[in-house]
């Protein structure tokens, strides 16, 4: 039975073995002519024989996606490969005992496979790159092939042949689009059918104009009236205005698919004419968006909610040639599609995109005139200014190219400054709502709102403005490249790029994607440990009798663990194999070998300290840095505030290999010593007495240990003693002794106790000068000899 499980394990074997080898010789295959197609567009595009790059652009794309495909199924193969060698072990070494012949074969056979399946991997990996690099090369030359043609001179619209043919083209569409209405209701007829197709259509133009009131009137009052109640802010004042421009966009919205639907229903619509109802509805929604913006742009009923800070004369006619500038670049597009359905000659969609190229670089023009953005009691900046300027540059070369027979560049030029200007007008909508739900959110969330915070509330609103604009440039980037001829498959491509990574040479650079979700967990787990540690210091801690000092060694702790955790996330979800980090921990010791000891140092110092707590915020301590309170225990350093409000910093170092007095370290209970002297006539017995009442009397002074009085010495002008007692808390200690002396002082002078100054004996046994002097001395009467001796001195002769 032993031999023919044997046997059996080895026919399945060889059966994979077959199966396995036939499939890999299929993939060979593929892989080869792979690279033979690419190949072959690489040589069409090198030799320019390329007449359709659309179609060798899905082909390239194809073979990628197979490429994608293949190399999936590979790294699936070489890591199953892989595992089963790691399970064989390491390889056996020079002074080792060799293995088994099986294990061998079996070693031997698996190093083979994952060879084969390497080379096959690299094989592939240089398939897709290759084809990358021709989609990227046939994208630049659709971009080159585009600006020639703009660049490329035609006759001029204003010369009469043009406008002739424009003429009779427009003729000819005229009748087209006649004949195109009258087959359609001359088949309607037969159908019996007209009147009530006409009453349909009129019915939802009349539905989608009976609109605009209600909906207007529904999103004013809900939402723009709730916000003009409140404080007028920039970001307040945007959002006011978007909100207008809803008010009169939504209504085109909903009643442009109603027309549109209903056109389509009835038969009206064609695909060749479908293209002209969408420009038309376009049109209308851009007509609407401008409208609306500009009247909340310039508020001429509101002043106080106005953008611009320019009065509402001047207001109304910047939105009027806005308005007029809009409605001619709707024009265009819809004489044009409606051109291009009725096959019109090309001198007509010439003069049709030259007429509305001049108008918007004349409205431009005048919408640049400084007059208009005069600002009474400001001064404008460089950056209007600017603007203006370049605003009249471009009007000029747009109408200039029009009239010199450069209508493709004028036109583009015109419909880009546009859609432009559209694009910059919703982005700045949409950041000024994305600012004002960032600060409602931190207004719902801070605990507390005061004047304290004002530094706070200010960088809150600076990094919040910078993460948004920095997402609202990457999310416009794409639309703005194609918006200036890039061709839209190479936009795909270079997002996916950013969003999925790309390599260089052999590294893999992370996606844009991998490294923000990496930022944003990180951040999400940070602020998820900060959330606990305040519930913590409100919940547990705030009701336990814990030292502030040990809740705040507790807090701190929390916050490094969730430092590394957040750390570890988000270099795990970056895709990198956390395994690794021994190496990287070696590499680190060298450095730490060298050059960050004292780092590491003060770091372990810092935990030390954080752990055993030999102090503590709070503590009042001694160190040979200086003296005051421990304000905040940091990972390299240690602030200590003195009594002067002055802050030193400390290395944990320090703190930890050198002497530190903690007035504080288990409890606040501390002795204070008061000392005080009184004159050689004085009872000691009544002294001590009276300095034990004020010891006792005062309150802060406890009576458990009891204060006592002791007698120090005989001094050379006092007898002196001094008053031992402890407080319950040590940091009053300046209070208090400032409090016994100034009760020492009234006890004393109650009881005739005298204190006294120090007092000297002079003994003089010759003067200088000789005996006149001294005989004059002695001939001064009593009352001269003792004004002249100092209050101070006893003078013996």
């Amino acid at each position: 039975m032993k031999f023919l499980r044997i046997g059996l394990a080895a026919l399945v074997l060889c059966c994979a073995a077959v199966l396995s080898a036939a499939a890999q010789t299929d993939r060979t295959r593929e892989i080869e002519r792979a690279a033979a197609a690419i190949a072959e567009i690489r040589t069409a595009i090198a030799e320019g024989d390329v007449e359709e790059p659309s179609v060798y652009e899905q082909r390239l794309r194809e073979l990628r996606t197979a490429g994608r495909q293949r190399l999936s199924a590979i790294e699936r193969e070489l890591e199953a490969v892989r595992a089963q060698i790691d399970l064989l072990g390491p390889a056996p070494g020079e002074t080792d005992p060799p293995e088994s012949d099986l294990v061998a074969g079996e070693r031997e056979q698996l190093e083979s496979q994952r060879a084969r399946l390497t080379g096959e991997r690299t094989r592939v990996l240089a398939n897709i790159y290759e084809a990358n690099d021709l989609l990227a090369r046939l994208s630049g030359a659709q971009v080159g092939a585009l600006y020639r043609m703009l660049t490329k001179r035609e006759a001029s619209p204003v010369f009469p042949s043009q406008i002739s043919a424009a003429w009779s083209s427009a003729s000819e569409v005229a009748g087209r689009v006649g004949r195109y209405f009258s087959s359609w209701g001359e088949t309607r007829r037969g159908e019996g059918a007209y009147g009530r197709s006409i009453a349909i259509v009129f019915g939802a133009l009349i539905l989608s104009l009976m609109i605009f009131g209600p909906v207007s009137r529904w999103i004013a009052g809900t939402f723009s009236a709730a916000l003009e109640k409140r404080k007028p802010t920039p970001a307040r004042r945007v959002v006011v205005a978007g909100l207008k421009m809803a008010a009169r966009t939504a209504p085109g919205v909903i009643g442009g698919l109603i027309i549109i639907e209903t056109l389509r229903a009835q038969g009206i619509l064609t695909p060749a004419g479908e293209a002209a109802a969408r420009a038309f509805w376009v049109g209308v929604l851009s007509i609407l968006i401008v409208s609306g913006f500009t009247a909340g742009f310039f508020a001429p009923s509101l002043p106080a909610w106005r953008i611009a800070p320019i009065d509402a004369g001047r207001g109304r006619s910047v939105s009027r040639l806005a308005l007029a500038i809009v409605v001619f670049f709707s024009l265009d597009a819809l004489l044009s599609a409606i051109g291009v359905a009725a096959r019109a000659d090309a001198a007509l969609l010439q003069l049709i995109d030259a007429s509305a190229a001049v108008a918007i670089g004349v409205c431009l023009f005048l919408l640049s005139r400084s007059r208009l953005w005069r600002i009474e009691d400001a001064k404008t900046g460089g950056g209007w200014r600017f603007l203006r300027r370049a605003g009249r540059g471009v009007a000029i070369i747009i109408v200039v190219a029009a009239v010199a027979g450069y209508v493709p560049l004028a036109n583009f030029i015109a419909t880009r400054v546009v859609y432009l200007a559209l694009f910059i007008g919703l982005a700045w909508l949409l950041r000024a709502i994305l600012a004002e739900s960032a600060l409602a959110i931190r207004n719902r969330l801070s605990a507390e709102q005061d004047s304290a915070d004002e530094t706070e509330s200010a960088n809150y609103r600076f990094w919040s403005r910078l993460l948004i604009n920095t997402l609202l440039v990457i999310a416009l980037a794409p639309a703005v490249l194609v918006l200036f001829g890039v061709p839209g498959a190479m936009v795909r491509d270079l997002s996916a790029q950013a969003l999925f990574g790309f390599n260089i040479g052999g590294v893999h650079i992370p996606s844009v994607a991998k490294l923000l979700a990496a930022v944003i967990v990180f951040v999400v787990i940070m602020g998820a440990t900060t959330l606990i540690q305040r519930a913590i210091q409100r919940g547990p801690l705030a009701h336990s009798r814990a030292d502030v000092g040990v809740q705040n060694s507790l807090i701190t702790l929390l916050g490094y663990a969730g430092l590394i955790i957040a750390l570890f996330a988000s270099i795990s979800s970056l895709g990198f194999d956390l395994g690794n980090l021994a190496l990287i921990a070696g590499a680190l010791s060298v450095g730490i070998g060298f050059g960050l000891q004292s780092i590491v140092n003060n770091f372990v110092s810092g935990l030390i300290l954080l752990f055993e707590r030999p102090i503590k915020v709070g503590d009042w301590i001694v160190t040979a840095s200086g003296e005051g309170t421990v304000k905040r225990i940091s990972v390299r350093s240690t602030e200590i505030e003195t009594f002067d409000r002055s802050s030193i910093i400390v290395p944990n170092s320090e703190l930890i290999s050198s002497t530190v007095t903690n007035w504080t370290h288990k409890d606040r209970i501390g002795r204070i010593i008061v000392p005080v002297g009184v004159s050689y006539g004085s009872d000691p017995e009544l002294v001590k007495n009276i300095l034990m009442k004020c010891a006792h009397d005062h309150p802060l002074i406890v009576s458990y240990p009891e204060p006592f009085v002791t007698w120090m010495d005989f001094g050379a002008s006092s007898l002196d003693f001094e008053i031992r007692a402890f407080l319950a808390d040590i940091s009053k200690g300046l209070t208090v002794r400032t409090e016994l002396r100034f009760a020492i002082f009234k006890a004393f002078k109650e009881a005739g106790i005298e204190i006294p100054f120090p007092q000297q004996d002079v003994y003089i046994k010759s003067m200088p000068g000789g005996d006149k002097s001294f005989a004059a001395e002695e001939k001064k009467p009593a009352a001269a000899k003792a004004q002249a001796l100092p209050p101070e001195t006893d003078l013996e002769l």
